[in-house]
């Protein structure tokens, strides 16, 4: 008998909305740099732990209060120029995910996703959800839910196994087969060994014919369980990860087997300098190289390197920087005029929430990742040097 994910008495309180304004003008906490041509300003204060988030079609941005609900906050002219923040749902349940489909707001908490029938005008949920990412199909219409999931412990050895569902990133075809919903095993695995996957996104310029996943992944602490690196190492090492996950699906639903992104076995170098006295073994690789942790003898150096076994990112970010999501920016789905350079279109954006326990902070921003494949560089070479990014290349 299977036991579902989501139980009907663990269902989020759903509120009449509950609205509270702020006007503009408040303050940073800590002073926020931005690159020239940009500005930062603050829309709203003192949120409980705020995560993912998402624009509905009337651009009121849904925020993920991690420990206190769903929020919707709206710009307006009256009392004063400022925001106004709605109380959409309210649940300590709910985690990060978010994404919404029109009338559909899907939320995921640490056991379930729920999809609730949302209205855009009064910014509410229904009072019963029938039930984070969305995929669709060339018409727009939402065909599947991805679902991804972090390890048990680190290092956690049952990653190796995607039946385990530990860090995995599954598929769910929508409409669920029953009003039950699915239990979690049901998923099609779509990739495995991505150990903490917090934000993805698909490429909207992608290869055509495949679905092309650009996932954000937090990397283990080596000074953890670890003694083979040393903290000085550590420190600055390993990289976190963008991974890009590519799978196409058949007429009959199915997708081909899932591939092996590396965790718990395989990292990835930030810093071969490091530490040159105690770690001298990564003098003369790169920033990118793959490499063993030392947990199974027979997944050595030379296994992470082989691209058969490990799948390596397509870009590499500073250690402990713990990126957290990303979203392409779209132009067309953006109605101000003081938005993003045209120029952008295609690139994707990173938010990072930083490692707090580091000497060093890192970490703590917002960061530009350049597809080539969208707009030839020499066409960006006069604003390149204005904003800080980091290149993404086509596959």
């Amino acid at each position: 008998m299977k036991t579902l994910v989501a139980l009907l008495f663990l269902l989020p309180r759903v509120l009449k909305a509950a609205t509270t304004f702020q006007p503009l003008g408040a303050s940073f906490k800590f002073p926020v740099a931005t690159f020239q041509g940009f500005s930062a300003h603050v829309a709203f204060s003192n949120l409980t732990a705020p995560r993912g988030i998402v624009f509905d079609a009337n651009q009121n941005l849904l925020v993920v209060e991690r420990g206190f609900g769903v929020t919707a906050f709206t710009q307006v002219t009256s009392p004063a120029a400022g925001w106004n923040r709605t109380v959409v749902i309210e649940s300590q349940d709910f985690t990060q995910g978010i994404q919404i489909d029109g009338r559909n707001l899907y939320i995921s908490t640490g056991t379930a996703v729920w999809v609730y029938q949302y209205d855009i005008a009064t910014k509410s949920v229904g009072t019963t959800p029938p039930f984070t990412l969305l995929e669709t199909d060339s018409t727009g219409r939402t065909t599947a839910v991805l679902v991804a999931t972090a390890p048990l412990e680190d290092p956690d050895p049952l990653a190796r196994d995607p039946s385990t569902g530990r860090s995995t990133i599954r598929r769910y075809p929508v409409p669920a087969p029953s009003s039950s919903g699915y239990h979690f095993s049901d998923g099609q695995t779509v990739a495995y060994g991505i150990r903490n996957p917090t934000g993805f996104a698909f490429n909207p310029n992608g290869p055509g014919g495949n679905k092309d996943l650009l996932v954000v992944d937090n990397a283990a602490e080596l000074s953890a369980n670890i003694t083979k690196f040393s903290t000085v190492f550590s420190a600055s090492n390993p990289a976190d990860e963008m991974q890009r996950v590519q799978y196409a699906v058949a007429s009959d639903g199915t997708i081909p087997p899932p591939r092996f992104y590396g965790f718990p076995d395989c990292a990835t170098v930030w810093n071969p300098q490091a530490d040159p006295s105690n770690v001298p073994s990564f003098l003369g690789t790169h920033k990118g190289t793959q490499f063993s942790v030392g947990l199974n003898q027979t997944r050595d150096d030379a296994w992470c390197s082989n691209k058969t076994n490990n799948v390596p990112p397509v870009l590499s970010f500073e250690a402990h920087t713990s990126p957290l999501d990303i979203k392409f920016y779209n132009p067309s789905l953006v109605e101000s005029n003081a938005s993003f350079p045209g120029i952008f279109e295609g690139d994707a954006f990173v938010s990072f929430h930083g490692s707090f326990g580091q000497t060093v902070p890192t970490g703590y921003g917002v960061v530009q990742c350049v597809f080539y494949s969208i707009i030839d560089d020499t066409k960006r070479s006069s604003i390149s040097a204005a904003y800080r990014s980091w290149r993404v290349k086509p596959p």
